[in-house]
C-alpha cells in the first residue's frame, strides 16, 4: 500500500486524541503549566511577507536546522565559515531540554547505550573527540565517560499493566523464547549507522515486523500489543507498520540478552551530546529563532531567505552550498523542486510532559516506568530520582511521553487550550502507577509535530541524494530515528 493511501485510510478510521474525547471537563489544576510548540510559529511564513528585507553577507555554507543532524554537520565544518539557522528557541530538536531554577529537564530523547565496536567509526570518533565516550577493550565496546549518569541495571525499568507491575513489557514465557529464537540470528548484523547494514538484508525492509515473526511463531493480539509498545517507543509506529528490519534492529542492535550493556541517561537527556558538540564550535555561527523559509538556485550557488523571528525581518543570503537538516515536509515551501524526494515520509507527533515536584520516593524507584493501558499513545514516564541527584537541587522530575498518531497533528493546536485536562489525566496515570499523590510545583509541555519519521516497509536504504541540488541530513532521509544515525547523517554531508 502506498504511504499516502495509508494515511488516507488511517484518517478515515481515526479517533480523536484523549483530550478531545468525552464531555465538558472542569479543571482543578492549581500549578502553572507552560506549553512549548513550534506549531505556534507556523503563521510566520505568511506574516513575514510584510517584513522588511535585508541583504546579508555571502557565506560558503548555510545549514538549515539545528537538531542533532544539523549540529553534527556544523561540528564537521566547525573550522570553516558557515551559518546555522534553527527556528526554535533552543538547539537539539528532539534531543532538546528545558531549564527550571537551575536544573536541567529532558524534553525529548532521554538516553543512549554502549556502542559495540562494529558500529561506524565516524560517529564513534565524533563522540570520542567531544569527550562523551571511551573504548573498553575488555568488552569490545565504547562506554560513557561521565559514569555518574549510568542507570543501575537493577533500577532501569518496570512495566505496569492492568494494575500489576512486572519487570519487562514482554513477559517471560514460551512466546518470548520463540520470539528471541526468531531474531537472535541477526545479532551483530544490525549495525549503526544503518548505511552499514548489509544489503543482503534488504528483504527484511520489504515486509513488516509482524509478518516476519508470523513465519516462525504465533503473534496473538496480546503479544502484538507488547511489540507495538516497543515500536512506538523508538520508531513512532506499530509492529505491523514498521519494517521487519527496523523491528529486529530494536532488539538486536546490541547484545542485550547476552551481556551487560550500560544505559546512559543524564537529566538533560540527549541534549548532553548537543552541548558537547556546541562547546567545540563558535556559537556566533549558530542562530536560534531563525527560519530558512526559501531557497532558490542561482548559478552555481543559492539565494537563501531567512526569517529573523525576533527582529521580524527577512535576511537574504547568498551561499555556495546549503545543507538542509530540517524536517523534509517543509520543503514544499522552502525548496519545492525536490519536495517529491520525501513526500511519502510519515511522521509521528510526540508530546512530552515534565512534572516538577520535590517529593522524593519512599523507596528507591525505577528510571523507566512503562505503561500499557487503554490509551496506547501514553508510553509511561521517566523518574529522575534514579538519575544523578546532585544536579537536581532536591527536585524530582517525572517526564511523561506520548507518541501520537500521524493524523493527530491536525489537532496539536488545541493542546494549549486543553492543557489542564492533558496534565490532569496524565498525572492521574502516573499516580496510579506510583500509588501515591504528588504535590506538583510546575509543569512543562513540549509538542513536536514531526518528531519521528516512521520506518515503514521500504523506507530504509533509499539513495535520495545522488543528483540533488541541496545536501540533505537528518533521520528522515531514510534512516532509523536514532541518535547515532542522526549524527552520521550530519557528518556524511
Amino acid at each position: 500500500m502506498k504511504r499516502r493511501q495509508f494515511v488516507r485510510n488511517t484518517l478515515l478510521g481515526s479517533t480523536l486524541p484523549f483530550w478531545l474525547q468525552g464531555c465538558k471537563w472542569e479543571s482543578k489544576v492549581n500549578f502553572p503549566i507552560t506549553v512549548h510548540s513550534d506549531h505556534l510559529t507556523g503563521h510566520l511564513m505568511f506574516e513575514s511577507q510584510q517584513w522588511p528585507r535585508k541583504q546579508a553577507a555571502s557565506v560558503p555554507l548555510i545549514i538549515a536546522g539545528g537538531g542533532v543532524a544539523g549540529l553534527a554537520a556544523a561540528w564537521k565544518h566547525r573550522e570553516k565559515d558557515f551559518r546555522l539557522f534553527e527556528l526554535s528557541d533552543r538547539f537539539g530538536g528532539t534531543a532538546s531540554s528545558q531549564s527550571f531554577h537551575g536544573i536541567d529537564i529532558c524534553q525529548g530523547a532521554h538516553y543512549d547505550l554502549d556502542y559495540p565496536d562494529y558500529y561506524g567509526e565516524e560517529v564513534l570518533q565524533l563522540l570520542e573527540q567531544i569527550g562523551a565516550i571511551e573504548y573498553q577493550s575488555w568488552k569490545k565496546s565504547w562506554s560513557f565517560t561521565d559514569r555518574q549518569h549510568l542507570i543501575p541495571a537493577t533500577r532501569r525499568q518496570q512495566c505496569y499493566q492492568n494494575g500489576r507491575i512486572r519487570a519487562d513489557v514482554i513477559p517471560e514465557g514460551p512466546q518470548k523464547v520463540k520470539f528471541l529464537a526468531a531474531i537472535t540470528p541477526f545479532l551483530g548484523e544490525m549495525k549503526l549507522p544503518t548505511r552499514h547494514i548489509s544489503r543482503d538484508l534488504t528483504y527484511l525492509d520489504q515486509q513488516n515486523f509482524v509478518n516476519f515473526l508470523s513465519q516462525s511463531m504465533e503473534v496473538d493480539a496480546e503479544f502484538k500489543r507488547y511489540l507495538d509498545y516497543h515500536m512506538m517507543d523508538d520508531y513512532g509506529g506499530t509492529a505491523d507498520q514498521v519494517s521487519a528490519l527496523a523491528g529486529i534492529h530494536y532488539f538486536m542492535c546490541r547484545p542485550y540478552y547476552r551481556e551487560p550493556v550500560s544505559l546512559f541517561s543524564p537529566p538533560m537527556g540527549n541534549d548532553y551530546f548537543v552541548r558537547k558538540m556546541m562547546a567545540q564550535m563558535d556559537e556566533d555561527k549558530l542562530h536560534k529563532k531563525h527560519l530558512v523559509s526559501r531557497v532558490e538556485k542561482k548559478g552555481p550557488g543559492f539565494v537563501v531567505e531567512v526569517l529573523d523571528i525576533e527582529q521580524k525581518s527577512v535576511q537574504v543570503y547568498e551561499a555556495e552550498q546549503v545543507i538542509y537538516a530540517g524536517q523534509k515536509h517543509a520543503l514544499k515551501y522552502v525548496f519545492p523542486e525536490e519536495y517529491d524526494l520525501f513526500a511519502d515520509n510519515i511522521y509521528a507527533p510526540w508530546m512530552v510532559i515534565n512534572f516538577i515536584t520535590d517529593q522524593q520516593p519512599e523507596q528507591f524507584g525505577f528510571w523507566q516506568n512503562e505503561y500499557l493501558g487503554e490509551d496506547p499513545s501514553f508510553l509511561g514516564f521517566i523518574d529522575s530520582s534514579v538519575q544523578d541527584r546532585g544536579s537536581l537541587n532536591g527536585n524530582r522530575v517525572l517526564t511523561a511521553y506520548y507518541c501520537l498518531k500521524p493524523e493527530d497533528r491536525k489537532v496539536l493546536k488545541t493542546i494549549p487550550e486543553n492543557k489542564d485536562r492533558i496534565v490532569s489525566e496524565t498525572l492521574e496515570k502516573i499516580e496510579s502507577f506510583l500509588a501515591t499523590k504528588l504535590p506538583i510545583k510546575q509543569v512543562f509541555i513540549k509538542v513536536m509535530g514531526h518528531a519521528m519519521p516512521i520506518p515503514e516497509t521500504g523506507y530504509l536504504f533509499q539513495e535520495r541524494s545522488a543528483a540533488t541540488s541541496l545536501s540533505y541530513a537528518g533521520v528522515d532521509t531514510g534512516r532509523l530515528p536514532l541518535l547515532f544515525d542522526a549524527l552520521d547523517s550530519g557528518l556524511q554531508v
